[in-house]
């Protein structure tokens, strides 16, 4: 079974930062609050799913879909 890790999130004039909770891991994601852009900065733990939201901004598992 994979690990779900919580991403805590700090606002900045220039985008967010998503921090995994989780001391053994180090994930870091921003987001650039202009372009939307989203930077992984740390992998931190690879097999682990991460998930985190402020508002209307939401990072969740992703979803497949066939077209």
């Amino acid at each position: 079974m994979t690990d779900i890790h919580h991403l805590s999130v700090t606002t900045s004039p220039g985008g967010l930062l998503f921090v995994c909770e989780r001391d053994d891991c180090g994930r870091r994601v921003v987001i650039d609050r202009d372009r939307g852009e989203m930077v992984v900065i740390d992998h931190g733990d690879r097999s682990a799913l991460h998930e985190g939201s402020l508002g209307g901004v939401v990072l969740d598992r992703p979803v497949v879909r066939q077209t």
